[in-house]
């Protein structure tokens, strides 16, 4: 069962490494083969030791065929000490790569690009424990012995321990609840991962080497099978280690499935808009024509005497919009959007006053937040795409109540919670809210390319935008976009 378990881990690690091929993935996909060699390489052991019980056969093993396949393969005590031995040394190594990727607090960040300090101590025993290094160093000396088999037990619980830390540190420094659940799964992954490891972890290859040489690795003896261990302290341990197993393959789907979830979102939403764009490009062309017709029939009213407030306001709208258009059509045509340093105040106060605009009984409650905050913002384009998802929230309550704007710092991000207490956002609909030309209202002005468009703006910063269901009724919609800092020291 638990050799099953681990399998699936691992091919799913594969398929998700197909998939999305990118570091992170890469890691998991590490991690999880770190792991399989491990524990696989100890079974083999177990498998060929023998003088198992069948209950016990079943819990690690699953099928009795699988035990006696391990029992007769070709491996000599060398070759299988050393196959633990890689598995048991690279698995710390790689799990703290993991939370360090998983995590974006300053320490974190900066061991990123360090992380070759915690490969030395792995290297050293790996090196240490070639058979013929060992049994020239380790073999006849009792006391060397107990350096090697002590000393790399306490470096490997010590990297498990600092692996554990670093992901409980980085889920209590995240303050926003979204992106608190959204950080669950993976610390449940590389805890259920670390607790099967350090499980079996005092199995130390030599074991396997001297395993018909020395009475000291006789009395150490495999402590899971230690006949002295009492029924249900036996029954505790196999139990953990299967539950582990599973959580951590759940928790793994469940990760795989929303991040792949995602990238075919994006395919998707890709292609439709390029199919998009070229009758979008077409319709900004011909309304910008339109604007600039409307535009000389202003100036004949002026010159035939036709005066006023209303002609100004009309005046005013019809430039407004002719720039909005050439911005639009810009964009469109080079695929890029020229970034600036701006402060995220002087975005916020624009996406207010584009949302007063439209809406001039709109109510919005906006928490204190820094105002020295400074991002790389196109700071019309970034604001129309805040006022957007405003202006959607205030028409889903009817234009009754009021909008909040949460804004909070995430270390090295810049979070812009939007939040109304409107009917919410039905699941099905979750991916065609995004799509262009898609709208749930039954109104001729709405053409479907306000959540389309704010979306591609958000993603041209570097940034993301999510939505969920709120507590008591409406949506949050979840804007991420990176600080200057970030992008100063690099993505």
């Amino acid at each position: 069962m638990l050799l099953i378990i681990i399998l699936l881990m691992l091919i799913s690690s594969i398929i998700f490494l197909l998939f999305a091929r990118n570091r992170r993935s890469l890691l998991i996909f590490l991690m999880m083969s770190s792991l399989s060699i491990f524990i696989i390489s100890i079974l083999i052991y177990v498998a060929k030791k023998g003088g198992i019980a069948d209950d016990t056969s079943l819990l690690l093993f699953g099928f009795s065929s699988i035990r006696y396949y391990f029992q007769y393969l070709p491996l000599t005590l060398g070759q299988l000490g050393y196959l633990v031995a890689f598995g048991r040394f690279t698995f710390p190594f790689i799990i703290i790569a993991n939370a360090l990727d998983f995590s974006y607090f300053d320490f974190a960040v900066k061991m990123r690009k360090k992380i070759y300090y915690f490969a030395i101590l792995p290297l050293i025993s790996l090196v240490l424990y070639i058979p013929r290094i060992f049994e020239t160093t380790a073999t006849k000396q009792t006391f060397v012995l107990k350096i090697f088999i002590y000393g790399s037990r306490t470096w490997i619980f010590l990297y498990i321990l600092i692996a554990l830390f670093i992901m409980v540190y980085e889920y209590y420094s995240i303050t926003s609840l979204f992106f608190r659940r959204r950080f669950i799964p993976k610390i449940l992954i590389l805890a259920s991962v670390a607790i099967i490891y350090s499980l079996y972890a005092p199995q130390d290859p030599a074991q396997i080497y001297l395993f018909y040489k020395n009475d000291y690795m006789w009395m150490l003896g495999l402590w899971y099978l230690n006949k002295g261990l009492s029924t249900p302290f036996y029954f505790v341990v196999m139990v953990l280690s299967i539950s582990c197993s599973f959580v951590g393959f759940i928790s793994l789907i469940k990760y795989m499935s929303t991040i792949l979830d995602q990238e075919r979102a994006e395919v998707v939403l890709k292609q439709k808009a390029r199919a998009a764009s070229i009758g979008v490009s077409a319709f900004v062309h011909g309304t910008k024509n339109e604007l600039l017709a409307s535009r000389v029939l202003i100036s004949r009213l002026e010159k035939s005497g036709v005066e006023g407030s209303d002609i100004e306001a009309l005046k005013s709208l019809n430039d407004n919009l002719i720039i909005r258009m050439q911005r639009l059509y810009s964009t469109l045509r080079e695929q890029t959007m020229k970034l600036s340093l701006v402060s995220l105040d002087s975005v916020i106060n624009k996406a207010l006053e584009i949302s007063i605009a439209t809406h001039p009984d709109i109510k919005i409650e906006i928490t204190d937040y820094d105002k020295k905050i400074l991002i790389l913002a196109s700071s019309f384009e970034l604001a129309e795409a805040i006022s957007n998802i405003i202006i959607n929230g205030w028409e889903a309550m009817k234009c009754d109540g009021k909008i909040e704007v949460i804004i909070r710092l995430e270390r090295l991000w810049v979070s812009i919670s939007i939040l109304d207490r409107g009917p919410g956002i039905p699941k099905a609909l979750k991916r065609k809210i995004w799509e262009p030309f898609y709208s749930s209202k039954n109104s001729s002005s709405n053409w479907g390319m306000g959540m389309y468009y704010s979306r591609k703006i958000i993603n041209s910063h570097l940034g993301s935008i999510r939505f969920e269901k709120r507590d008591g009724g409406g949506t949050i919609f979840q804007i991420l976009l990176p600080r200057y800092g970030r992008l100063k020291g690099g993505l």
